[in-house]
């Protein structure tokens, strides 16, 4: 028997910051990772003996979009950024997976849909299993998950997994701080859960049922058990879109400043000037670009952060909220990171009642689609009031948190706007097998116009063109 579990915890792939700089890090002749972005979209053939002469080595390369990831001494950061045809480089930004705790639940019987009455998310999208009846996708389309991996062996999962998921966590994994990791582009594996629970939601068919339970889906690993590079997670991009994936999926944003971060030495006072973060803006950009003019569309999170993300005051208060413990602080704007990319499509989440979730992110132009991602209204309220036991012994979770398959073969409930994206990536991939190919503006356009509820007004800002609806997409 499969064990159920409940996830206690928001789950979503946050960018954590500080930046891949900590103040150890940054004084003295330290070895520092740097993202480097050039002028052309191509890694220029002497880039790499001219790192050797600055004392490092190029540690990772997308030569697609002409973007590199570097290690040479932080004293030799201002010599990187002069290097003829580079037109960005800055501190390398490190990205997170929070630690979820999961309970057990209960026990599941593994007869086919078993689980249905606990899914009211995809009921919700669904129209309660009506849209079934109009389409459940097929190989076809595929649906590219850029994320933790996958539990390739789940029974929900493996019938729609197709061949040719990657691993793009290299050697020693972040930084060399993970052993375990071989390198080995086989190896995508799901050592944490996100990445199946995003699955499932997709194109589960099993006990439980995704939005689409007969598409394809394919995993492009990014993250292992600790932290990632933004370069990974570029070449993960580029390379889903070169394999021709109709949908990317991505359950991960975080932030981005457009102006200069400060480190300030605790026992000196001595301030330093960190560069900002626009090689890997710039890079999000071109990867946007190059998966867009290869045909796939990209579906991205809004992130948990209950931020008006077009409030650049705001983001990049925040933003200095978190630099503050490390002694480093920005100045100028703040982005959320793809979110706000041009040529994505990005996702707020939504609670039992169509309710923004109290911890989306939201904003008027930032907000595309609203999609069910659970909410955490009373998880908070029996938290704050030292009841979270009772919320757990009585199931209460089950009321607002969302169930999907893990990566040991089981399933977990969880919530996050990484559970509502994947369910938007899942209804463009049914109008695809609907409609037939067609560019991802083409197909961006018809995911507004036939496959939401539309909201007006002020509506807008949280749910951008409405709430997600299968059912609609397919009449």
């Amino acid at each position: 028997m499969k064990k159920l579990f409940a996830v206690i915890a928001v789950v979503i792939l946050l960018l954590s910051f500080p930046l891949s700089v900590g103040h150890a890090e940054v004084s003295g002749p330290k070895e520092q990772h740097y993202s480097v972005l050039f002028n052309k979209k191509a890694v220029p053939s002497e880039f790499e003996q001219q790192i050797k002469t600055l004392g490092g080595e190029v540690t990772y390369t997308v030569p697609e979009i002409g973007f590199a990831e570097v290690k040479v001494p932080s004293k030799a950061f201002s010599k990187l950024k002069g290097i003829s045809g580079v037109s960005a480089a800055n501190p390398s930004i490190k990205w997170n997976i929070p630690m979820a705790h999961k309970i057990e639940a209960s026990h599941v019987n593994p007869d086919n849909a078993a689980l249905w009455d606990k899914q009211w998310d995809i009921q919700r999208i669904t129209h309660n299993g009506e849209s079934y009846k109009l389409g459940t996708g097929s190989h076809d389309v595929v649906v590219g998950i850029i994320d933790t991996g996958i539990d390739r062996n789940h029974p929900d999962l493996v019938k729609n997994l197709m061949p040719g998921s990657k691993n793009f966590v290299p050697v020693g994994g972040y930084q060399g701080a993970e052993p375990y990791e071989n390198g080995d582009p086989n190896a995508f594996d799901d050592f944490h859960g996100h990445g199946s629970h995003v699955a499932g939601s997709i194109a589960a068919n099993g006990a439980m049922l995704g939005v689409a339970p007969d598409v394809g889906i394919r995993s492009y690993r990014v993250f292992g058990t600790s932290s990632a590079e933004t370069s990974w997670i570029i070449a993960a991009m580029v390379a889903a879109a070169n394999d021709g994936v109709d949908v990317i999926s991505m359950s991960l944003g975080g932030f981005d400043v457009k102006g200069q971060i400060f480190y300030v030495d605790p026992e000196t006072g001595k301030k330093e000037n960190l560069g900002n973060d626009v090689a890997d803006f710039n890079a999000y950009k071109r990867a946007v670009e190059y998966a867009t003019s290869k045909g796939s569309l990209v579906v991205v999170a809004a992130g948990n952060e209950s931020l008006n993300a077009t409030n650049k005051k705001t983001v990049l208060d925040y933003i200095n909220l978190e630099l503050a413990e490390y002694g480093l602080y920005a100045v100028g704007a703040g982005f959320e990171v793809p979110g706000i990319i041009p040529g994505v499509v990005t996702v707020s989440a939504t609670g039992p009642k169509d309710v923004l979730a109290n911890y989306s992110n939201y904003g008027p132009g930032f907000i595309d689609v609203a999609a069910v991602g659970g909410d955490a209204r009373m998880y908070d309220q029996y938290e704050a009031e030292g009841r979270l036991d009772e919320y757990i012994s009585y199931g209460l979770f089950e009321q607002e948190f969302n169930l999907s398959t893990s990566q040991d073969g089981g399933y977990y409930w969880s919530i996050g706007t990484s559970m509502a994206a994947p369910k938007v990536s899942a209804v463009a991939a049914l109008l695809i097998d609907k409609h037939g190919k067609m560019t991802p503006k083409k197909l961006e356009d018809l995911l507004y116009k036939t496959a939401v509820d539309p909201v007006k007004g002020t509506d807008k800002k949280n749910f951008g063109n409405g709430h997600l609806n299968a059912y609609k997409a397919l009449r």
